[in-house]
């Protein structure tokens, strides 16, 4: 009998170098006098290395929150094992594609300005889906396909997926930093609108302002945007931002506030807090509940010390 599972997720691995930097500016400004002198080293500046892509973050996230999750990914060999060794022992099923991971170089202070090469990450087509995967997918309660911005093939893989799964399957966007890329977004943004080719779409702030200047929505204020949004696209529309979360299905605005947060990192919060609004809304929460629950979750990641997303256990001790 085929798997079952809570939610899949596809697609996109990437392997992120956390540059932590002291003012932004002034490390760029070091970088180019270093550079205007010959060259040579700037000694001192904290890293580290993640596994990352808003994909495996997200379907980490979820099975850390004890979820059955399918993660339909790609990679080659030599970066495998760090994708694979952070799913041991979770509720998760991987399937990997012989596509090179993506890499990102990401700066981080009080915000993050990630350089990436995307790699396998965009070129992920229907094609590269296989009868098993499309069985799994279809023994899913949720099918979030994410990183749009990053795949040249993201609309055709909905397209597939709208078409092969039916209208009854729920299916999840987060299409993730699309602002240098407003035409393709507004040609995605349009077939949405038309209906039917996805259920439910998240964004952080900034991608939200973006998506409504370019849509004509003037909106004073978060909630305001949040609900023309919605209505404009006919989904359920959440927006994730530093101090708080806003959703709507376009007749009426749910807002939940965050506490200040002493941040540790910020690549990957935002699939943080996707992961737990998904498992608020299988589990049947409220939607007040359920985006105080995302926030307390993105909150847990923020803080702290690794870069490891919260426990079911670990959100009901807070």
């Amino acid at each position: 009998m085929p798997r079952k599972y809570d939610v899949a997720v596809m697609h996109d691995y990437f392997v992120d170098r956390l540059v932590h930097v002291r003012g932004l500016e002034k490390t760029m400004a070091e970088v180019a006098e270093k550079a205007a002198s010959g060259g040579g080293g700037i000694h001192g500046v904290p890293q580290e290395e993640i596994r990352g892509g808003n994909a495996v973050n997200l379907a980490h996230a979820l099975a850390r929150l004890g979820l059955r999750t399918l993660l339909i990914t790609h990679c080659e060999p030599a970066h495998e094992h760090l994708l694979k060794s952070a799913f041991r022992g979770l509720k998760a099923d991987l399937k990997v594609k012989p596509l090179p991971a993506g890499l990102t170089v990401a700066f981080e202070e009080s915000t993050n300005v990630m350089l990436s090469d995307g790699r396998g990450a965009s070129d992920f087509g229907p094609s590269a889906l296989d009868e098993d995967d499309w069985t799994g997918l279809e023994g899913s309660k949720v099918v979030c396909s994410v990183n749009w911005a990053a795949n040249r093939r993201g609309t055709e893989l909905l397209q597939a997926l709208r078409r092969r799964l039916g209208a009854e399957k729920t299916i999840y966007i987060d299409p993730a930093d699309f602002r240098d890329r407003l035409d393709r977004f507004m040609a995605l943004a349009r077939l949405i609108s038309k209906g039917g080719l996805v259920d439910w779409v998240s964004m952080n702030e900034f991608e939200s302002l973006s998506a409504a200047t370019a849509m004509g929505i003037e909106s004073a204020d978060r909630a305001s945007r949040c609900l023309y949004l919605a209505r404009a696209l006919g989904v359920v529309f959440d927006m994730h931002c530093v101090d708080g979360a806003y959703t709507s299905e376009g007749t009426r605005v749910t807002a939940s506030s965050t506490r200040s947060i002493r941040t540790r990192r910020l690549t990957g919060a935002g699939d943080v807090w996707d992961a737990a609004s998904i498992y608020g809304r299988l589990k049947e929460m409220d939607e007040q509940g359920r985006l105080g629950f995302a926030n307390r979750a993105a909150k847990l990641y923020l803080e702290g010390k690794d870069p490891v997303p919260p426990t079911l256990s670990e959100l009901k001790g807070r």
